[in-house]
């Protein structure tokens, strides 16, 4: 008989858990958000903050509040995307072949050897595979469509490309970026002071997580190494002063206004026979950096003619 009410007790008491997880659940799965057709929920911004911690750790160091602001604004950006893809397209997918790619580039980065060792550290940090998945799908057809969108207008000069590698330093900068958008030069006063403050507060890489409308915020602004000679001659100007940590003031640009940091600077050991390829690498880092453009002036004026309504 004891035994039974031992028995009936447990059972009663993992119902009575099992029900007040299906409610918190319940309260805590909310709509937050809606652009169209499309939700944002509670469960999505904690899924993006997991995605956002696994691409950057970094990120763990912000405050939980901001964490989930930042990881909000990320995913809007891709409802947007996805809102403007699937008007031209059936559904957003790309192959498993070509994904596997970008997923052992991804692992190879933070030091994971195989493919079962990165589902297990997904796993570790509450994300499935398929989340990566549909995270690759969507950046691919994104850059795809802005491709051909705006290819016609992106502007190579080869031999002016060839003239500035014959006679500017050969260096290689490794930047990071904030870019921001701001509709007066008083609002981008505020802004600025803003970022410097969180710059001066966390560090570079959280104000850029925090602030930045790029998608390199998601790497704390990091955009690898670049050529100095594919930098424009506004650029250029501007950060050519620079020492290894410091970050420019705003420079406005056709995307917004932008502060590039020196993380460090590194000499090319560049030969003669080099030339042609290291033109071929320049008009592909050039070309790149003008899509990249494209693609954000593109998507903050969709932004600007969806309705955004909070729930």
């Amino acid at each position: 008989m004891n035994n039974k009410f031992v028995f009936a007790k447990v059972i009663f008491i993992i119902l009575i858990f099992l029900i007040n997880c299906k409610n918190s659940f319940a309260l805590e799965n909310k709509i937050l958000l809606k652009i169209n057709n499309e939700i944002i929920t509670t469960i999505d911004v904690l899924n993006e903050s997991n995605y956002l911690k696994v691409l950057n750790p970094d990120i763990k160091k912000i405050d939980k509040n901001r964490l989930m602001e930042i990881s909000k604004n990320s995913i809007i950006r891709d409802k947007i995307k996805k809102i403007t893809l699937l008007k031209i397209i059936k559904e957003i997918n790309v192959n498993e072949e070509y994904q596997d790619k970008i997923i052992t580039s991804m692992h190879k980065r933070i030091g994971i050897n195989s493919f079962d060792e990165y589902k297990i550290f997904l796993k570790q940090n509450n994300l499935e595979i398929d989340y990566v998945r549909n995270k690759i799908s969507l950046e691919t057809l994104w850059n795809e469509m802005i491709f051909k969108k705006f290819k016609s207008r992106v502007l190579i000069n080869r031999d002016s490309i060839k003239k500035e590698i014959l006679n500017n330093p050969d260096e290689k900068l490794l930047l990071s970026e904030i870019l921001f958008s701001a509709s007066s030069d008083d609002e981008s006063k505020k802004k600025y002071q803003k970022i410097q403050n969180d710059i001066k507060k966390e560090d570079f890489k959280n104000a850029a997580l925090i602030h930045s409308i790029s998608d390199s915020g998601k790497l704390g602004g990091n955009i690898g190494w670049i050529d100095k000679n594919s930098l424009s001659k506004i650029i250029y100007k501007k950060i050519s002063s620079l020492k290894i940590g410091e970050h420019t003031k705003p420079i406005l640009t056709p995307s917004g206004f932008l502060i590039l940091k020196i993380e460090d600077i590194k000499k090319n050991d560049t030969k003669k026979d080099d030339l042609n390829k290291k033109i071929k690498e320049l008009i592909r880092l050039k070309t790149n950096q003008q899509l990249n453009q494209f693609s954000n002036i593109y998507l903050n004026k969709l932004k600007m003619n969806l309705v955004v309504n909070e729930l």
